[in-house]
């Protein structure tokens, strides 16, 4: 086992993005995969991890049997086997360090592909503070905003409940009853599938509701409240203090159409000012002498509104459903 190769400078970016190499330390971790060494201190991976601090605290021949045990020697040094490639031991090592040691060289996670195998060697080797910190990595915005389903369905599989949650509300972007398949729907079961689509119908008929009583208007002065050229027989609104107010055609379309939107999507952004319902909307408006001079400007100030009323009413919808071990 003494041929490994030790983790050098020119090779560091499995690792790191900056050429940090991990070539100084007490111990040896081997990556078994690739016949990869990185040479660390040990009280990091015993801060980390109660595993290896048992291991470390006993007598080489007692320690604990577990997938990584001290095998072998090198340089002087032992020897601490991984079954874990380089790429996500690299990772792993980094994540144990204090930031202040490393801070121009950040754990790399390009693709969701590489942060479920730092995942699940956190979990393994109970290394808590790593596996929250992966985590929040795959939820953040560069993996869940593209494709939240998806990230749905690998926080399911994965029994991380509190994830699986914010990806729920994340995917009230995307039309789910559209009967959307991804291949990660296989590993999750149908009841947690249904409990999403139940999700989305509730949160639907309350993002509807937003439009159907809009009595959270406040200002009546708007242009589509003034022109009384643009009422092409559209009926009456309440606003703010039960008044009732005539409405533009092309607002009033604009409305049902944001509705019916709504109902597939219920999140703010979709009625976002660069929406095409909010397109659609300027193109009819501008048809109109009147109110083409105040529309858009006028419309940006709504949508603002109205995006964050949507939020507002969809975050009282409670998504929840009992996950295999039986918390919801």
């Amino acid at each position: 086992m003494g041929d490994a190769k030790t983790f050098s400078s020119a090779e560091s970016t499995i690792a790191c993005n900056n050429g940090v190499p991990f070539h100084d330390g007490d111990i040896i971790v081997r990556s078994t995969t690739a016949q990869v060494d990185f040479r660390i201190h040990k009280a990091f991976l015993a801060v980390a991890s109660p595993f290896f601090r048992d291991m470390f605290s006993l007598p080489q021949n007692e320690a604990p049997s577990r997938s990584a045990s001290v095998e072998d020697m090198k340089d002087g040094l032992p020897i601490v086997p991984f079954e874990e490639d380089p790429q996500t031991l690299g990772t792993l090592i980094q994540l144990c360090y204090p930031r202040w040691m490393l801070l121009d060289c950040k754990p790399i996670f390009p693709t969701i592909e590489r942060v479920l195998p730092v995942l699940i060697a956190a979990k393994k080797y109970a290394m808590d503070g790593v596996e929250r910190e992966v985590r929040a990595v795959l939820i953040s915005p560069r993996f869940v905003d593209p494709d939240p389903l998806r990230v749905f369905a690998l926080a399911v599989k994965h029994g991380m409940y509190e994830e699986a949650k914010i990806c729920a509300r994340h995917t009230l972007r995307t039309p789910v009853l559209a009967k959307q398949y991804i291949p990660e729907l296989e590993n999750i079961t149908a009841g947690a599938y249904y409990h999403l689509q139940d999700y989305h119908i509730r949160c639907g008929a309350v993002a509807a509701g937003v439009v159907q009583d809009v009595r959270w208007i406040i200002n009546e002065t708007s242009v589509w409240f003034d022109c009384s050229g643009c009422r092409g027989g559209s009926p009456p609104v309440m606003i703010s203090g039960d008044k009732r107010k005539w409405v533009a055609k092309w607002w009033a379309d604009f409305m049902m159409e944001a509705g019916n939107l709504l109902r597939d999507c219920p999140s703010g952004v979709v009625v976002g000012v660069d929406s095409h319902v909010v397109q659609m909307a300027m193109e009819k408006a501008s048809t109109c002498v009147a109110c083409r001079s105040r529309a858009l400007r006028e419309i940006k100030e709504f949508c603002a509104i109205f995006s964050a009323q949507v939020d507002k009413m969809v975050d009282g919808v409670e998504f929840s459903y009992l996950a295999p071990n039986g918390i919801a």
